[in-house]
């Protein structure tokens, strides 16, 4: 360790890279991507003893340092911030890559962090409350390869090589527009050793990605994603990259093609689009797609990131460019390299997006490097893309804030409060002259309010562009008000002088009374593997290593959880062998709560050829008579990601909840995988000013202590 600037003390343990696992059973289809990174053990717990008092905060920091690393990637775990206290992350050039609130993004409460370019990754922690245990941890670290060549996937090389960088068109304004709406694509695999990449555009004011399916096939994958913007060398033919790059999180994906193969049908055309959390919009625009088709012989380019390299540009026209509907072909030119899928295809003559690059092979008669028309994806996104005429939608609020009040941050009887409501032109050329709305309490809305400046106005709105409203609207909650109700805001229709009225947004902004403050009851990661104290319960045929739940992953699934996980794996076991397989936890005490929520991540990759295997979530208690009662069911289709389930009215006061993971009918299908089981106690919590932590905190200015990793 070696002395820096922020306050800190650290345990950690050794480092090791993991080897990624094979695929087995039944082929899982799906092309290479670029390896840009690869996975470390790691733990940071803050020990907050060491946080310094300055002014009304304690401050506790950190310094990740990685040698050579291009990137630091962390895993976050067990996040449960008190409201008013944040964790900010920097790169080493001070600039903030995230900032995280409460349970983090989602609410997720364990989750892979925003990317920070260079050899170091800084935590700031800022409080204002005690905390009995620790608020957060990092258990894992993903290291940027300096060399991501190493491992990037097959090359596409059409000689001579003609790759330029993209800021050799800077001075063109169509393509440079291009360029800074598209964007590197860099999510989780191997159990997750590793980062992988594709690449993408942002095509929409309302913050759509588009990319290959093969580089988001899940939800998972989708909560492991990040879309990176503003990556790039920053001189013709040389470096320097950009110091920092912009990254912004998957959110959902809203529509999807399956990849199937190279050889594009007009139902397996390998895209996938996915909302972003943020407004990477404002800042980096979008790209237009177009209906018409390219024809034969036309000028193309192609905005990529081979091998995960920062952002390139290749050219190609004449007779190396075929459309052969839903494909397109571009024979012996526009370079591409693994990580260089997803990216967008633009017409030269009008720079609109025209296809969608998937996949390689420059010189082989009849196949070609080769993408999907965007003119049969057109269709299937048009609805999620800028409009034709003028159209007006809410886009969120901002500027959450205390007025007159105590000054901790919580919405509490008494106190005034206000708010900016955010409203955006999704048309592609028209802009909305002297737009207004009103915003007003929903009917649900249980906390007494009077609200002040509700009639919003928003001035003019251009095409493509977000605003907020001139005034901000203020809240007056009275004293009266209980701990727990809910104040709810409504945006009514939105009308522009030149148009409307728009539908507004039923729900815009809910605000607890008080603060929900969470408690972790239990929080099982595997690390260890299943707990003896839980139970496995194995009612099927299956024999051998994947005979039941295990964490062993015997079939060796790249899957976007954090590794060791449950797993019982129907194809592994193979065929003529049926699962009927239980996993239960140990009993957990949940009495003193108001709330009880139980969440996981998972993944449950359905076989759509065999038996409909089922997925159940089951808890039981005394409150449940000691029966087993379905809270969830995942059957028919895949399903991924993190699951949260209120388990209140089984769980709240018991002394005995047990929750079972129940995994059946199924013969030679695939599998399901199960990590990071919560459950977690709320209670309300009003009033809390006054002395919210310790006043025998060193004071003065801060000092920390930094990691150097090898």
């Amino acid at each position: 360790m070696r002395a820096t600037t922020a306050a800190a003390l650290i345990a950690v343990v050794a480092l090791a890279l993991l080897a990624a696992p094979a695929e087995a059973g039944k082929p899982l289809n799906r092309p290479e991507r670029a390896v840009v990174g690869h996975g470390q053990e790691l733990v940071v717990v803050p020990d907050l003893d060491r946080a310094v008092r300055v002014g009304d905060v304690r401050i506790w920091g950190e310094a990740i340092h990685v040698k050579d690393a291009s990137f630091l990637k962390p895993h976050f775990a067990a996040v449960n911030l008190r409201a008013g206290d944040t964790l900010v992350v920097r790169s080493a050039t001070g600039h903030v890559v995230e900032t995280i609130t409460g349970r983090g993004p989602k609410d997720l409460g364990s989750f892979w962090g925003l990317s920070a370019r260079g050899e170091e990754l800084h935590l700031e922690l800022q409080l204002r409350h005690a905390y009995p245990n620790p608020p957060f941890r990092i258990d894992r670290l993903i290291v940027g390869d300096v060399d991501p060549l190493a491992g990037s996937g097959p090359e596409s090389i059409c000689p001579p090589e003609d790759f330029e960088d993209v800021i050799c068109y800077q001075s063109d304004a169509g393509k440079w527009a291009n360029v800074q709406a598209s964007v590197g694509l860099m999510n989780v695999g191997s159990n997750p050793t590793s980062g992988l990449w594709c690449s993408g555009s942002n095509v929409s004011p309302n913050n759509y990605v588009l990319s290959n399916d093969h580089c988001i096939t899940s939800q998972a994958e989708c909560d492991t994603t990040e879309f990176v913007f503003r990556y790039y060398n920053q001189n013709c033919g040389s470096g320097p990259t950009t110091p920092d790059w912009q990254s912004f999180r998957c959110d959902d994906i809203v529509v999807s093609s399956p990849y199937v193969s190279c050889e594009a049908t007009v139902t397996t055309l390998d895209f996938t689009l996915n909302s972003v959390i943020g407004d990477p919009a404002t800042t980096f625009g979008y790209a237009t797609p177009d209906p018409n088709p390219v024809t034969d012989g036309e000028g193309i380019y192609i905005i990529q990131h081979p091998a995960g390299r920062p952002h390139e540009i290749a050219h190609g026209d004449g007779v190396d460019v075929d459309a052969d509907p839903p494909n397109l072909r571009y024979y012996d030119t526009l370079d591409t390299e693994g990580g260089s899928s997803g990216s967008p295809i633009y017409r030269d003559a009008d720079d609109k997006l025209i296809g969608l690059h998937h996949c390689g092979g420059c010189t082989t008669p009849g196949t070609g490097n080769r993408g999907m028309m965007m003119s049969d994806i057109y269709p299937l996104i048009e609805s999620y893309l800028c409009s034709a005429t003028l159209t007006l939608a809410p886009s969120g609020t901002q500027g959450l804030a205390e007025v007159a009040g105590n000054g901790n941050a919580i919405l509490e009887p008494g106190e005034s409060w206000q708010f900016t409501p955010m409203v955006r032109n999704g048309a592609c050329s028209d802009d909305a002259v002297g737009v207004t709305s009103t915003v007003s309490l929903n009917p649900g809305s249980t906390g007494p309010v009077v609200i002040s400046n509700g009639a919003a106005s928003f001035g003019d709105i251009a095409a493509g562009a977000t605003a907020g409203s001139a005034l901000p609207v203020g809240f007056d909650l009275d004293p009266s008000a209980v701990c727990g109700e809910e104040v709810v805001f409504d945006l009514g229709d939105i009308m522009a002088a030149n148009g409307g009225p728009f539908p507004g947004q039923t729900a815009m902004l809910t605000v607890p009374v008080g603060e929900l403050v969470h408690t972790t009851l239990m929080l099982e990661d595997f690390a260890a593997g299943i707990p003896a104290t839980w139970t496995v319960v194995h009612s099927g045929t299956a024999t051998g290593a994947a005979s039941t739940w295990t964490t062993a992953n015997p079939g060796g699934r790249t899957l976007a959880l954090t590794a060791p996980f449950a797993i019982v794996d129907s194809d592994e076991a193979g065929s003529g062998v049926t699962h009927d397989e239980e996993m239960i936890t140990s009993t957990v005490d949940c009495t003193g709560f108001e709330q009880i929520e139980l969440r996981f991540n998972h993944d449950f990759n359905w076989y759509s050829g065999g038996n409909d295997e089922q997925c159940d979530v089951d808890v039981r208690s005394s409150a449940t008579g000691g029966s087993w009662v379905n809270v969830a069911n995942f059957s028919g289709g895949p399903a991924s990601g993190q699951a949260a389930v209120d388990i209140s009215a089984q769980a709240v006061d018991q002394t005995d909840v047990q929750v079972r993971f129940h995994y059946y009918n199924a013969t030679y299908e695939w599998w399901w995988a199960v990590d990071d089981v919560e459950i977690a106690g709320g209670t309300f919590v009003c009033d809390t000013a006054g002395a919210l932590f310790a006043d025998d905190f060193e004071t003065g200015t801060t000092q920390a202590w930094s990691m150097v990793l090898p």
